[in-house]
């Protein structure tokens, strides 16, 4: 990319990356010229305002829930983690010193997150790693429904909560921030800041830069998340959409319903994951329930 252009993107004190990728660089240049909002945010620093805002919170014993979404390679792992970092000093000067970081606070499935829910301590900060949902866990559909009420709830919690994904979710956010870029030399991520404005159009306000940052443990958690989800077997999947289809029976009296449309869209809208051969699965699973089969399985 040439000199000039990189001036337009990159901080005057750090020399930022894109992305892995030099097309990639180049697109993100292209978005930053044609979004006018995103180019005044691009000049607007907000990483010691940022810094106070999680300071000012831990303090006061209130709490953030906060989204950090990107492409792959953009850097949102560690900077979850930089946050995590950030707001467990706080917790310690203000509120716990023997409050520690831990592996154990990131999550990959539901079930992992929402049992650790259980244990967490005031000033805690949970990360949900992103994951694949059409994928993992026996059940990880009426979690999901679970997860979205707790959600509701944060707000009378003194926990934190950070939310890795590839897209923008409904969650009950206080900041979005979108990982950016990385500054490799200094190993510092760079992040636009967005809000919801009263309308819940999404609005970029400025960038926050932070120390990059992992946790003992991550990548070998990580990894061993792979392994368990590539050593998933069909049974396990059948088990899961019939799970669903139970909820969905019991819940909803979705067997009640004759049209297949109308019970595509409802399954769709409840349970956004799921891809269209998946939702074919439901289906199929909650006409056989409804017809009274007993369903077994054997095909590993």
């Amino acid at each position: 990319m040439p000199e000039t252009e990189m001036r337009v993107i990159s901080n005057a004190k750090s020399n930022f990356e894109f992305t892995h990728s030099p097309l990639m660089n180049k697109i993100h240049w292209a978005q930053i010229q044609m979004n006018p909002y995103l180019k005044m945010a691009m000049d607007n620093d907000l990483t010691e305002e940022f810094k106070a805002d999680i300071e000012w919170r831990t303090k006061n014993e209130s709490h953030f829930d906060i989204v950090v979404y990107g492409e792959t390679g953009s850097g949102k792992t560690r900077l979850s983690q930089g946050i995590y970092k950030l707001q467990t000093d706080a917790a310690q000067k203000f509120l716990n010193p023997d409050i520690k970081m831990t592996i154990d606070n990131i999550t990959f499935t539901r079930t992992e997150w929402l049992a650790r829910n259980e244990v967490l301590q005031a000033g805690d900060t949970l990360i949900f790693d992103e994951d694949d949902q059409s994928a993992i866990g026996v059940g990880a559909l009426r979690q999901l429904m679970e997860q979205e009420q707790i959600e509701k709830t944060l707000r009378q919690s003194q926990f934190n909560y950070i939310f890795n994904s590839p897209i923008i979710e409904n969650h009950v956010e206080h900041y979005i921030l979108k990982a950016f870029d990385i500054e490799y030399s200094k190993q510092l991520n760079r992040a636009v800041l967005y809000k919801k404005d009263d309308t819940g159009i999404i609005m970029p306000f400025g960038v926050i830069m932070l120390k990059r940052h992992e946790i003992d443990g991550y990548e070998e958690k990580k990894l061993k998340f792979r392994k368990a989800v590539q050593a998933r077997t069909m049974s396990d999947r059948f088990r899961e959409y019939d799970d669903v289809a139970k909820v969905l029976i019991e819940k909803f009296a979705i067997d009640k319903i004759k049209k297949v449309r109308t019970r595509k869209s409802f399954i769709q809208r409840y349970f956004p994951r799921f891809t269209e051969e998946e939702v074919k699965e439901i289906q199929t699973s909650i006409e056989l329930i409804s017809e009274g089969v007993e369903l077994k399985y054997s095909i590993d």
